[in-house]
């Protein structure tokens, strides 16, 4: 069998959880210590035994585990890496990626790792009560990935939809070699997966599993990066009137934050990945990064200094040094690394939902636009109160998003998708960003804010061979 996308099919039909044969020779008898995928996963117990795993894969480095929250911030102004490092994140700070990095290749690994299990869930023919829920949860948990996927790997939907995007795969073929489908296309299966996940996804249990209006949520994010406000501000403002969540208050963030338990009560916390004292990535996790472990980032001072004095999220960063001694500002978003259970790693939360709200609003309603913002900064900033208007809004919505949402990975990709020029400032003890500091600041737009497919895919697949991104 060619190695190509669907290698990651192959190794998790054969892994233990989904209980699959895996002969090669389809005319073989079935071996007598494995079952066929199609009888393993025929009752809703199985789906929920596949679902955890599902879920389990969303941990993985190369996803939530690590990867995604910190790129978000390293490729923009939010975050830097120090001289004494661990050797991690350094070209994608210095924007020297290339086809064979490391970071790039797991990405692009574990993310169709997790939606081929969300696949087999959502194909398994069974339709007994309390199916639709678990596949509801498969849905939505396969569109944040191609989610992911696309804003990574493909420019962005407001730039142009008719580039290329992901392959998008569907159901298991060991054989296929897919080609790359547009960015339109990825979307409107994003959109797709994510409706079919509202439809039918449980109500709220708890915050590491994925309710109706954790979809919902999921579902106004992804219109608000295609452009489409009327259907952003829809999803968010029916999130925000009817889910029954809360924003944290100044005197709860310091305590949510540093609380790593699975929520019930919902506040803030609309769905995070579960990270445990037994299930965990130990130094390799999103905290051992920042704090207590190889501690090789940094909040950049440009970010810290945007915050009023009055600002709850500042405690989230502490004035220090650098492992090197120079002074700096060291994350506490994920204060957790040395403790037995570790930080959950939050995927969508209420106060991003206000934020949507505000920025959806626009320009057609300032008045709408003001008062979500305002709600979600007297939550923050109690004496801070927004009045401006035009595009000085929009600037100003930008902004506290980059504020809110610091260090949970989604700051480069709204620049991105604003097509705004990542600015960024040396900061003492940060190793140079190309030779002189010359990468610093990367216009828009640049070749090397979309990155490169995998060189391993490239070699495996003679289809996606020809479709690699521009620059590499």
């Amino acid at each position: 069998m060619k190695k190509n996308t669907n290698r990651f099919y192959w190794m998790a039909v054969c892994a233990a959880v989904m209980l699959a044969g895996c002969a090669k020779d389809f005319t073989v008898q079935t071996p007598k210590d494995s079952v066929p995928l199609d009888q393993a996963l025929n009752t809703v117990s199985a789906l929920n035994n596949a679902l955890d795993g599902t879920y389990a894969q969303l941990r993985a480095v190369g996803i939530y585990g690590r990867d995604y929250l910190v790129l978000g911030d390293i490729q923009s102004d939010n975050t830097y890496v120090e001289v004494r490092n661990s050797g991690r994140y350094l070209s994608q700070y210095n924007y020297s990626v290339t086809t064979g990095d490391g970071v790039v290749g797991e990405m692009w690994s574990a993310a169709y790792t997790g939606i081929q299990r969300a696949n087999q869930i959502i194909n398994a023919k069974v339709t007994a009560a309390g199916a639709a829920a678990v596949k509801a949860q498969a849905y939505a948990i396969r569109a944040l990935l191609y989610f992911k996927l696309v804003n990574i790997f493909a420019k962005p939907y407001t730039d142009d939809p008719t580039a290329l995007g992901v392959p998008i795969i569907l159901t298991y073929d060991p054989y296929v070699l897919p080609k790359r489908n547009t960015v339109k296309e990825v979307y409107t299966q994003i959109v797709a997966d994510l409706q079919a996940a509202v439809k039918d996804a449980p109500d709220y249990t708890n915050s590491v599993h994925l309710s109706k209006y954790a979809a919902e949520a999921l579902l106004a994010r992804v219109y608000l990066y295609m452009g489409d406000n009327t259907n952003a501000e829809t999803a968010a403002v029916d999130v925000i009137n009817n889910s029954g969540f809360t924003l944290a208050t100044p005197s709860d963030l310091g305590a949510f934050w540093a609380n790593p338990a699975i929520q019930s009560n919902q506040e803030e916390v609309m769905f995070e990945v579960d990270a445990d004292a037994i299930n965990n990535n130990g130094y390799d996790d999103v905290a051992g990064i920042y704090v207590d472990g190889y501690q090789d980032l940094y909040a950049s001072s440009s970010l810290y200094n945007l915050y009023t004095s009055t600002d709850v999220r500042k405690s989230l960063m502490t004035p220090g040094v650098t492992k090197s001694g120079a002074g700096a500002y060291l994350v506490y978003k994920f204060p957790n690394a040395l403790n037995a259970d570790r930080d959950n790693l939050k995927v969508i939360r209420l106060a991003e939902v206000y934020l949507i709200a505000a920025e959806a609003a626009l320009p057609a309603n300032e008045g709408a636009a003001l008062t979500y913002l305002n709600t979600l900064v007297s939550q923050r900033d109690p004496g801070l109160v927004y009045s401006s208007t035009g595009s000085q809004l929009l600037t100003d919505i930008v902004n506290e998003r980059r504020k809110e949402l610091a260090f949970e990975g989604d700051r480069f990709y709204d620049l991105n998708r604003l097509k705004k020029a990542i600015t960024r400032k040396s900061n003492p003890g940060a190793i140079p960003a190309g030779q002189g500091n010359v990468n610093l600041n990367i216009a828009y737009p640049d070749t090397r804010r979309v990155a490169p497919i995998p060189l391993s895919e490239i070699q495996a697949n003679a289809n996606i061979a020809g479709q690699q991104n521009p620059g590499y």
